[in-house]
């Protein structure tokens, strides 16, 4: 491992410990402490607990656009990214080099031969899934009943996922069991080894034996779902099925199956934490914001008249996918990943050779007032085009950017679209009194505990003189998100 030694230019962060580092700030108050960051410019230097380098936080827009756009092919994962990865085998979130070809290369390689499994049509195809599932999460919800909204959602992303992934196969229900499992095993089994590198042992942190449990379940559950696609010849549409039928254009070879499962592993759990964590978000923040929540139900009765969603209907509700970009851009699901430098880089004040870690946190660059007028308001409008195209690049990367962006951003948002749509055309949900919102930032932000109580809604067209409710409104219209 290389020695970094400190460009006099970069700042470091204030308040490291002995030994620790910036450890104890990161485990006790992440987001604010990284928030906090933004001031000192835009590259500042954190230091790692003993036996592990420093790292150094890229804030500005213009640097992360150098290391992920333009000189993408002088970095690779870093610890952070590559560490999540390895549990699950080598896949698209970690470099792999073969055959000779350089970690880009390879990962590009890779990229292209799966690819066709996330084309938009093959996305669009499976919205009724997605509004079936969530028609069914919502079934049991009565008037004035208090839910968990937070784990309402996260069987709803179980669900969808393991169908959207796996298909229809005998093994789904077990598919299913065993995502949940390990979503609700990721802290403890997979976050603290992450977070306390070097300081404990992978058998003393609570939680990992369950977590490697559930790992184990999830992988027995895929290789079944995969034995049954290709003695059905792979004709489904699902992304299993679509990765049993990819070639690397090269070579015209097929994925090995342990590349397969690899993949597969690594996408249901990708695609879980993108609805699951994020989904609560956007009925939070319509709980606080009536007069963007009327302007969702008008925009959906309007566009659906009544009937349910379909992918025809997505491209239409504009401002509903606004909502869901501003839910993107307040409350990311992975907050903080990493890169680590190949080659000795300039990047803005610094030299750092090669073998320096890098990470970057899209909760901080989201919230940098300096990109985002306003922060902590929450206003759907500055995703409309005109402002939109003002934004610097890279000051909005929910799904990162360049050639590794998360390759399942298009899926995610269509499944977001689609449950938002259906369960907003009839409830209005609304957090219970006194919720404290309390969000838990491990590899991915939590929501936390989200009570909230069903209120039913009639469809009526924009225009009908009942259709607004003067009575929904709220002071909390003005209140900053948190």
């Amino acid at each position: 491992m290389s020695v970094v030694v400190p460009p006099p230019a970069v700042p470091t962060a204030p308040g490291a410990l002995p030994l620790l580092g910036h450890g104890v700030k990161l485990l006790r108050d992440p987001l604010d402490f990284m928030a906090s960051l933004n001031e000192l410019g835009p590259l500042v230097r954190m230091r790692g607990p003993v036996f592990t380098p420093d790292v150094y936080l890229v804030n500005s827009p213009e640097l992360l656009h150098q290391v992920l756009v333009t000189d993408a092919r002088s970095y690779s994962q870093a610890r952070i990214t590559a560490g999540i990865g390895s549990q699950f085998g080598i896949s698209l979130v970690m470099d792999m080099s073969f055959d000779g070809l350089t970690l880009f290369a390879s990962h590009l390689r890779h990229r292209r031969a799966v690819q066709a499994a996330f084309h938009p049509h093959r996305i669009a195809s499976r919205t009724p899934a997605v509004r079936r599932a969530t028609q069914e999460a919502a079934a049991g919800w009565r008037a004035g009943a208090t839910i968990l909204l937070d784990k309402e959602m996260a069987h709803l992303a179980y669900g969808v996922n393991a169908r959207a992934v796996c298909g229809d196969t005998p093994a789904l229900s077990q598919v299913t069991a065993a995502l949940g499992a390990l979503s609700s095993q990721t802290t403890a089994g997979m976050y603290w080894r992450l977070a306390l590198p070097g300081l404990a042992h992978p058998k003393h942190v609570p939680g990992t034996g369950r977590f490697v449990r559930a790992l184990r379940d999830l992988r027995c559950a895929v290789r079944a779902a995969l034995s049954h696609h290709r003695s059905q010849g792979a004709r489904g549409d699902d992304v299993l099925s679509l990765l049993l039928q990819a070639r690397y254009s090269d070579t015209d070879e097929p994925l090995e199956d342990q590349q397969i499962i690899a993949d597969t592993l690594f996408l249901l759990w990708a695609a879980t934490h993108g609805l699951k964590e994020v989904l609560p978000h956007v009925f939070y923040e319509l709980a606080r914001h009536p007069h963007v929540e009327q302007r969702v139900h008008d925009e959906i009765d309007s566009v659906l008249k009544g009937r349910p969603v379909e992918a025809e209907d997505l491209p239409a509700l504009e401002y509903t996918r606004r909502v869901v970009k501003e839910t993107l851009r307040l409350h990311p699901a992975p907050w903080m990943l990493g890169r680590r430098t190949l080659v000795p880089v300039q990047l803005g004040p610094a030299e750092l050779p090669a073998g320096t870690e890098l990470a970057y946190c899209t909760y901080t660059v989201h919230r940098n007032p300096a990109l985002h007028p306003d922060p902590l308001r929450f206003d759907p409008d500055r995703f409309l085009p005109d402002r939109a195209k003002t934004l610097a690049r890279c000051a909005d990367i929910p799904f990162g950017a360049g050639v590794r962006k998360c390759i399942g951003d298009t899926l995610t948002m269509n499944q977001l679209l689609t449950a938002v749509a259906t369960i907003a055309a009839r409830w209005r949900l609304r957090t219970e009194p006194g919720h404290r919102y309390r969000p838990r930032a491990r590899i991915v932000i939590s929501p936390g505990p989200m009570p909230m109580t069903c209120h039913p809604r009639t469809f009526l067209l924009p225009g009908h003189p009942t259709a607004h409710r003067p009575d929904m409104c709220s002071a909390h219209e003005t209140e900053p998100s948190q």
